[in-house]
């Protein structure tokens, strides 16, 4: 089994790579520390499986979904990440991943979200699921924010949490300017004037928790 697994820490990856081979017997493990190492990974070798975290250098893996999709659109890819939230998990598996859990429920649950996808089954954690359950029962398809893109989304909650432009930008290793124009499109999508009225809308519909 050839497995490529993706994660923009050196600790991280050696400490997987490591139970991987513990529990798979003959996996080749591949890595990559970025999103660009993905899709020449990708181009040049073919996986069984791919282990993807979420956040890897500032970037958000979940853009290059698609990308991974249409490359190797046979490969199952298992997102790994620290965002519970549901709408994250919602994305992920639209934009079409088969597996979703968090860092902290890896390694034990990691295994058996790699054995689903090869089995060509989805994978999520029961809390994970009961949280989706949830969400897809009461979740509204027209609602303003569905529209956005994944760096469009991610970057909505950041500024509903009332993170400033230059700590988003510190963040995510992106300019000022550049979350400047992302909110101005955000803002616009959306129909709103104002961080304060993104907000109430986050808020609202449950995107971030009320502020203590």
């Amino acid at each position: 089994m050839r497995l490529l697994l993706a994660d923009d820490h050196g600790i991280v990856r050696s400490g997987l790579r490591r139970i991987l081979e513990q529990e798979f017997s003959g996996v080749v493990v591949f890595e990559a520390a970025n999103c660009p190492d993905v899709l020449n990974a990708l181009r040049s070798n073919r996986f069984d499986a791919i282990v993807l975290d979420i956040s890897m250098a500032g970037q958000n893996s979940l853009n290059i979904l698609p990308e991974i999709r249409q490359t190797a659109p046979n490969t199952p890819v298992v997102v790994l990440s620290v965002h519970g939230e549901r709408q994250f998990v919602v994305r992920a598996l639209r934009a079409g991943a088969l597996a979703y859990l968090t860092k902290e429920r890896a390694p034990e649950e990691l295994f058996r979200a790699i054995r689903s996808v090869l089995a060509g089954k989805r994978y999520l954690a029961q809390p994970l699921a009961e949280q989706l359950a949830d969400y897809v029962a009461a979740e509204n398809p027209d609602a303003p924010h569905e529209a956005l893109s994944p760096r469009e989304y991610e970057i909505l909650l950041l500024l509903a949490l009332a993170k400033t432009p230059s700590a988003i930008a510190e963040q995510l290793k992106l300019s000022v300017k550049t979350i400047s124009t992302y909110r101005t499109r955000i803002l616009e999508k959306m129909g709103l004037r104002s961080n304060a009225e993104l907000m109430q809308y986050a808020i609202g519909h449950k995107l971030v928790d009320l502020p203590v």
